[in-house]
This record gives C-alpha cells, sequence and structure tokens, in this order.
C-alpha cells in the first residue's frame, strides 16, 4: 500500500517561553513558530523524536 508522509525537521535553540526554535547560520538568522508548526499534525497521530547534540570531549581534554 501507498504511503503518504508528511515531515518537519528544524535544527536551532529551542525557546519555550516564545515557542520558537532559531536557526543561526553564517549567513543569517531564522526563527521558526514552533506553535504553528505542530497545529498543521494536531489531531493526528504523530511520531516525535527530540535530540541535543553535544561536542564530546577528546582524549586531550579529559586529561
Amino acid at each position: 500500500m501507498a504511503k503518504k508522509v508528511h515531515s518537519v525537521s528544524l535544527k536551532g535553540i529551542l525557546d519555550m517561553d516564545l515557542v520558537e526554535v532559531t536557526e543561526i547560520t553564517k549567513d543569517a538568522e531564522y526563527v521558526y513558530d514552533l506553535k504553528a508548526i505542530l497545529q498543521e499534525f494536531n489531531g493526528k497521530q504523530v511520531s516525535i523524536t527530540i535530540k541535543e547534540d553535544s561536542e564530546l570531549p577528546t582524549k586531550d581534554m579529559e586529561e
């Protein structure tokens, strides 16, 4: 059976007070209204994944 997938991917700083995600690039800063994006999925079955990227210390940093 065929399947249609509607997905949104954002990468940036999450601000829960404003319900926004801010993406900072070398050229510009982009602000996305997370609440408006989530509203598109209201009442539908969804799968949500949130991940945080962080730098791991190198061997030199551990010593």
